[in-house]
């Protein structure tokens, strides 16, 4: 089973609760700011832990 990092399970549960909090029939910034903050934080989040992966072991050396 693959290990999933904190990181990205972050990134996908602001980008759940982003999208569920948009209100689809009006989708203005000011209606929807919480919304496009959060998906804008999941995004961000996510390709941070793409480019930065974290190590498990930082404190190793060879």
């Amino acid at each position: 089973m693959k290990k999933v990092k904190i990181i990205s399970l972050i990134a996908i549960v602001f980008l759940t609760i982003g999208i569920t909090y948009l209100d689809f029939q009006d989708l203005g910034l000011y209606k929807n700011y919480k919304a496009y903050i959060l998906i804008f934080l999941g995004i961000s989040t996510l390709i941070f832990s793409f480019f930065k992966p974290i190590s498990v072991n930082l404190g190793r050396k060879n």
